[in-house]
């Protein structure tokens, strides 16, 4: 009896229990229906050993990840149990609460089944990317392509060889960009060689009748008589 009157403030119960003290300031708003705490004139909590047990079904339901919804169902479940308690039969309560217990388990399987299958999802995703990248880059870019929020968000153990995988493909870009550029200032090279044989060319036959041309210049002047 001693125990059951014993109260304990906020700081004692979030030691205890490993929870944070704005985790209990927030079950208590949250569960309100079934969690009562009681204050002080000055505002201050003071949790009972009820209290401190219904805390620790919270923290057990929130740590298989039961939604809100299901906790406040489960809760509430438990307190009509409790407020018929003494109109009914202990086998009763037994029976009602063995049927929250296989609830709470039945919950729990399908979390760790769901968990087991998203792992075999991962793994199978993993060894398809891995079987298509030995195929050859255009096949594995357009697995990566059709994959891709699944392995964001369910397969880090892959982000080292998607990298791998970018940066081959980054680098056959950076290839055929220099392949591009190479060619171009061939062209430009070659257009200059084709420029500067033509000027020269040019150059050589105007050396080679240059005494030609000054005679027709100085016939169309007037300077030389031929008669």
């Amino acid at each position: 009896m001693e125990n059951e009157q014993k109260k304990y403030a906020i700081k004692e119960v979030s030691k205890s229990l490993k929870i944070p003290v704005g985790k209990l300031k927030e079950w208590e708003e949250l569960y309100s229906n079934a969690l009562y705490v009681q204050r002080t004139k000055t505002g201050a909590r003071l949790y009972t050993g009820y209290d401190i047990e219904l805390l620790k079904k919270i923290k057990i339901l929130k740590d298989n990840n039961i939604n809100e919804e299901h906790v406040n169902f489960i809760l509430d479940t438990n307190n009509e149990v409790e407020r018929d308690e003494q109109g009914e039969s202990t086998q009763e309560y037994f029976t009602l609460l063995s049927l929250q217990n296989e609830t709470i388990e039945s919950i729990q399987k399908l979390t760790e089944s769901i968990a087991t299958i998203k792992e075999e999802f991962i793994q199978e995703v993993k060894e398809e990317i891995k079987s298509e990248m030995n195929v050859g880059h255009s096949k594995a870019k357009s697995l990566l392509q059709s994959y891709s929020h699944t392995i964001a968000d369910t397969a880090e153990n892959t982000h080292e060889e998607l990298t791998r995988l970018r940066q081959d493909i980054h680098k056959e870009e950076e290839e055929k960009l220099f392949i591009q550029q190479k060619l171009e200032e061939r062209e430009q090279q070659f257009q200059e060689f084709v420029q500067s044989y033509r000027e020269a060319a040019a150059a050589k036959e105007k050396q080679r009748f240059p005494n030609w041309l000054n005679i027709f210049k100085a016939k169309k002047e007037g300077s030389i008589d031929l008669s």
